[in-house]
Parts: C-alpha cells; structure tokens; sequence
C-alpha cells in the first residue's frame, strides 16, 4: 500500500506535456508527511482541462454514509479497481495523477523488531495514478473533493520493503489517461514502466502524522 508521501513544488515543469499547470505546480504546498485524510495537490479535469486542485486523502464515493470509509479508501488496487463499488464508478470518469517527490513504506527491524520507515524516491517527479471524487456532506463545506492512489504489485527497491507499490504514470500521460476508455485506462496501467527508485531508511518521527518538516526526509544509519 502506500500509506505516506511527500510532495514538493515542482520547478522543472515546463517539459511535463501540460505547460497551463507550470505555475500551480510551482506553488505547490509542501508537505513532508502527507497522511490520510489530509489535502494534497492532485491533476484532474473537471470539464475544462486540466486543474491542480486540493483534495482530501482517502476517496468517498457518492453514496458513501460514513466519514470513517476515508480509512479503507486511500488505495485502490490494481486487480479490483474497475470492479470495486467504492472505485468503479470513478474509474470510469474521474481519473487522476497525483505528483510526488516520494513515499514511504516500513519494513521491520532487526534490531528491536519495530517498524522502520524508507523513504522511496526518484531523482525525478513521480505521478501516481489515482481517482477522484466530488465532495461530500460528510466533508467540510470548502472541501473541493477525495481522492485514491493506485496500487499494483511492488518491484524494483520497493519490492525489498514491501509488495504494492502505486502505478506510475508518465507526466505527459495526463490527459490521455483522464480521457481515456475504462478498457484503454487499465491498459494504461497494466503497460506502466516503473522509474528506477532509490530507497533509504529515515526516522520514526514520520510516524506521528503531525510531524511535518523537510528534516523527515534526512537519512539515518
């Protein structure tokens, strides 16, 4: 799964396919420890080409009577994704890319059998793709909407930490995977090349979703 992740702004946007974007990518929010629930910045189109909007973590589809759902929501995985009630219907039409600098996942510790964080990163933006939907009453009025990560099987260094990983998209993806068929959608994502990652350990502070600072991402022995 991908239960963490970091985005920062984006200031080699100009070659990404949607130059509209370059200055909302700019300006991006940074956050070292995007936690479920929590606004990230995420690619979409609502009808009038593509937007750089913030959405809360953790999909609530129209039907949805609990907030609680948030929880079991903020992946969608590959295999079930155009199946699933909660996912189906935004599978359909409402896909999206989510930009990150990286993510984390845990692996157990040998020393004290604790979980460690790893912090998975490219030396290049990474776009997760992802669904969205509109807001919800359960949500506060100014919320714009919700939104899920894709997941498939991990490989590559993610595949030494933990066995999903979200499904990259290139950049210049965007508008044919918005756009696309729900059959040529999951085409999209089962041909998906995985970029080359790198992968180290950093501290436990990620833990608590509270913690949020660039020293997150230092290394640690």
């Amino acid at each position: 799964m991908c239960g963490r992740f970091v985005q920062t702004p984006i200031r080699d946007a100009a070659s990404l396919g949607f130059p509209q974007l370059v200055g909302d990518l700019l300006s991006m929010p940074a956050s070292y420890n995007l936690a479920p629930t929590q606004h990230a910045s995420v690619v979409l189109d609502r009808g009038e080409g593509l937007q750089l909007q913030r959405l809360a973590w953790g999909l609530l589809p129209f039907w949805a009577k609990d907030k609680k759902r948030q929880g079991s929501t903020i992946n969608a995985r590959i295999e079930t994704v155009a199946t699933k009630p909660a996912f189906r219907s935004a599978f359909k039409k409402h896909r999206c890319l989510i930009p990150m600098a990286g993510y984390y996942e845990w692996s157990v510790s040998s020393e004290d059998g604790g979980k460690d964080p790893w912090f998975i990163h490219a030396n290049v933006p990474l776009w997760a793709a992802g669904l969205w939907e509109d807001t919800s009453p359960l949500l506060a009025p100014d919320n714009l909407g919700t939104f899920t990560v894709i997941t498939g099987d991990s490989s590559g260094v993610s595949a030494d930490i933990h066995d999903r990983m979200p499904v990259w998209l290139a950049p210049t993806q965007a508008e044919e995977w918005i756009a696309a068929a729900p059959d040529e959608a999951m085409a999209m994502l089962l041909a998906a090349d995985v970029p080359s990652m790198e992968a180290y350990r950093v501290s436990r502070a990620i833990n608590m979703p509270r913690n949020n600072a660039q020293a997150l991402l230092q290394p640690v022995a």
